[in-house]
């Protein structure tokens, strides 16, 4: 009668145990086999393209406040760079944000770089390097790059800050309410920045690019160009000396607008000695002065940075910022006063920081190239 039950042998189900188990310790050992053979094909071009790219096309995390004006003590909290100046403006980079990005005090090549520029886990070593046309010096972070890497070259343009360059002549329209009496010896001189004017009413259909933007959270520097004081005394009367005693800056009170009579300023929000937070220059000395009073022969330039006058303006559309320069001369002078009052009128007044050309060098973009190694 024939078997049919189906069953196995137990031989044949030992055989096929023993099998089974040497067949995957044998499969558990093949990838061993074979681990040297193994290569890492990097695609290092790509990788260069994609650090240009968030270099000059993102403005970097965070935006409020911006990267770049974060402490060295709080740079952990940079998540990453960009130096474009906006999302919107690609290709437009911030020189906030360059000085920033390239400077070897603030970040540690390549620790830094590499989580917040470069990004993923390989190890990759690189090189990031900015030529401005018109720099004799080419600004780079990095090792030297080797006979073989990945590349990407962009071109790119940099925004410049705007500056008013103030001399005797524009000092005389803009003579203060005592200069009539010739023998004054305190004489503040004042700029006005008004928040709606330049936030609002910019050029280019209010682009970005062509902003004079001090005011607003992600703004620049402005600075202030005092030339030829020497020439704005009485030519009559002896030579005084000339000793810049203080820096201001107050917000206007929104009860009625700057040049109406009824106008006041609140503050001051600053009133300091210390220039240390400013950029101040006396007589083209390239030393920044840090403590006042400071005797001045002929020029005063003053770099107000980005942040500071946003800080204070508390993003109001209605604020007007006033930065006034105090003067202290050793003898009566009709010298150089401004006041608050009658500013549009055309006979006494602050200095307005503002897109007229006459009054205030605008924002021009200089050519550069950025070019991205890396191996």
């Amino acid at each position: 009668m024939p078997d049919d039950a189906g069953n196995l042998s137990i031989d044949f189900l030992a055989g096929f145990t023993i099998f089974m188990i040497v067949f995957i310790y044998v499969a558990t050992l093949i990838p061993g086999l074979f681990i040297n053979l193994q290569s890492w094909t990097v695609d290092y071009d790509a990788v260069a393209y994609r650090t240009g790219v968030i270099l000059v096309e993102d403005p970097g995390m965070p935006t409020n406040p911006s990267w770049e004006t974060l402490s060295d003590y709080n740079k952990g909290n940079i998540l990453r760079f960009g130096l474009a100046l906006t999302q919107d403006t690609p290709n437009i980079l911030s020189l906030n944000k360059i000085d920033r990005f390239f400077c070897s005090t603030s970040f540690a090549y390549p620790a830094d770089y590499r989580s917040r520029a470069v990004f993923g886990d390989y190890p990759y070593q690189f090189n990031i390097s900015l030529q401005m046309v018109g720099d004799n010096s080419t600004q780079s972070i990095g090792d030297i790059p080797p006979a073989e890497y990945g590349y990407s070259r962009r071109i790119v343009k940099i925004k410049e800050e705007s500056n008013a360059t103030i001399g005797a002549a524009q000092i005389a329209q803009h003579p203060g309410e005592y200069q009539s009496e010739q023998n004054v010896t305190v004489h503040p001189f004042s700029v006005f920045f008004n928040y709606t004017e330049l936030s609002e009413y910019g050029p280019n259909n209010n682009n970005p690019a062509y902003q004079i933007n001090p005011i607003d959270p992600l703004g620049e520097g402005v600075i202030i160009n005092l030339t030829e004081l020497a020439n704005t005394t009485n030519p009559n009367m002896p030579q005084p000396q000339i000793n810049l005693s203080q820096i201001s800056i107050y917000r206007s009170v929104a009860i009625a607008p700057l040049y109406t009579s009824h106008s006041a300023f609140a503050g001051p929000l600053l009133n300091s000695t210390d220039a240390s937070q400013f950029g101040l220059y006396i007589d083209g000395n390239n030393t920044p002065v840090t403590t006042l009073p400071v005797n001045v022969n002929s020029s005063v330039s003053l770099f107000i940075p980005p942040n500071l006058l946003s800080a204070m303006g508390n993003d109001d559309p209605s604020t007007w910022l006033k930065i006034t320069m105090q003067f202290d001369l050793s003898q009566g002078d009709w010298f150089l006063n401004s006041t608050n009052s009658n500013t549009r009128s055309g006979q006494f007044g602050a200095f307005e920081y503002n897109y007229s050309p006459a009054q205030v060098t605008q924002p021009v973009l200089r050519d550069g190239v950025m070019e991205v190694a890396v191996w």
